[in-house]
């Protein structure tokens, strides 16, 4: 009876989601090397020749920026400094009020020239990573990839509680049988469901965290975030006078980790009043590990500083999730291993679909022959 119900669930789910879990993995493999992408596929606006003067400081970039386009405002843009010498900043313009959504623009961090510029289409790499996060649709889009991380979730455990051999041994349980085409398509799914649910599972895991799902469970103390902070923080929204020089805040992030490089600068929402500077922990064994001070944009307060070597309990298990998904907990041989998960997916939704098409004509032939 359990056996039968599952079987419904493993099938429904799969039927139900497959095309965006498909989208999912197929969009998850590209960002698994989105730097790396982005540095091959634009080659010639993102990587320069290196100077030997210092790179211009974040005031130096945004007049450039504006100075090319005026239009758009300062606190919708993600500002990524150069992490080498060849590189360039890389600038994100983010859809909420700006005339121009979704763009990016690389600039010679010596010079302060454009050096490229172009919208999601024109870098796919980035496309990628908005779809796979969201859907390119926003809250509504959050909240769908992260039911698809559930069914995901769903789909790997059912399915190797179905797989697992009970009258055939573990041998027998991971043969592919070529024939008759029906039969080949269940072992094929079954088998290759088999051999690829540690990895699947794990992607889908750590994915469901970084949406921070343990949050929800009474794990033990954890350090608030900077966004949690703001449900008790009065921010100043207002606008009118003279916001503190963006240098300053800069300044301020360093004095607080002066052995650390710079990230980047970006706004978050709450009307766009406040700013992150994100710096890399230098001595983590976390390669994604940042330490983050937030600010009162208009004047500079420092909100809270977030120091990643003082993460504990849940916040720290959801941190571990990003590299962990993005296959960077064991370098390049883990991003390799996310893009074949990624590959995973799609054949074995084509397979289960196929196998459950088939498995319905057999069964609705032989109820005419039978009647």
């Amino acid at each position: 009876m359990l056996r039968k119900f599952l079987v419904q669930v493993h099938l429904w789910s799969g039927l139900i989601a497959g095309l965006l879990l498909a989208v999912q993995s197929i969009t998850g493999s590209a960002v698994a090397f989105r730097e790396t992408g982005n540095l091959w596929l634009h080659a010639d606006e993102m990587i320069i020749q290196p100077m030997d003067t210092p790179i211009l400081k974040i005031s130096g970039v945004l007049t450039s920026f504006h100075g090319t386009f005026p239009e758009i405002p300062q606190n919708v843009l993600s500002v990524l400094y150069p992490q080498a010498p060849h590189e360039t900043f890389f600038i994100r313009v983010w859809k909420n009020g700006s005339p121009a959504p979704n763009m990016y623009v690389s600039m010679n961090p010596y010079t302060g020239e454009i050096t490229g510029w172009g919208n999601k289409w024109q870098y796919p790499f980035e496309l990628m990573y908005r779809l796979h996060e969201q859907l390119s649709l926003g809250t509504a889009g959050i909240k769908i990839v992260h039911t698809s991380g559930f069914l995901m979730l769903l789909m790997c455990s059912t399915g190797l509680y179905l797989w697992w051999p009970r009258r055939e041994s573990l041998r027998q349980a991971l043969q592919i049988r070529r024939k008759p085409v029906r039969r080949f398509l269940l072992t094929a799914h079954r088998v290759i469901g088999a051999y690829s649910f540690v990895l699947v599972f794990l992607v889908a895991l750590s994915g469901t965290m970084i949406f921070g799902v343990l949050s929800l469970l009474p794990i033990g103390p954890s350090t608030p975030s900077g966004f949690g902070m703001f449900a008790t923080i009065g921010i100043d929204s207002d606008t009118t006078g003279k916001p503190v020089p963006v240098d300053v805040l800069i300044d301020t992030a360093q004095s607080y980790f002066p052995n650390d490089k710079i990230r980047d600068l970006s706004y978050v929402r709450l009307k766009r009043a406040v700013s992150v500077v994100s710096l890399i922990d230098s001595d983590a064994p976390n390669p994604r590990a940042l330490n983050r001070v937030f600010f009162e944009r208009q004047t500079g307060r420092v909100i809270t500083v977030l120091d990643w070597d003082k993460l504990d309990g849940i916040a720290l298990i959801e941190d571990w999730a990003i590299p962990l998904h993005s296959g960077e907990i064991i370098g390049t041989p883990g991003r390799l291993l996310v893009f074949v998960s990624g590959l995973f997916i799609p054949f074995l939704l084509i397979t289960g679909a196929l196998s459950w098409w088939k498995n319905l004509k057999s069964e609705s032939l032989r109820i005419r022959r039978a009647n």
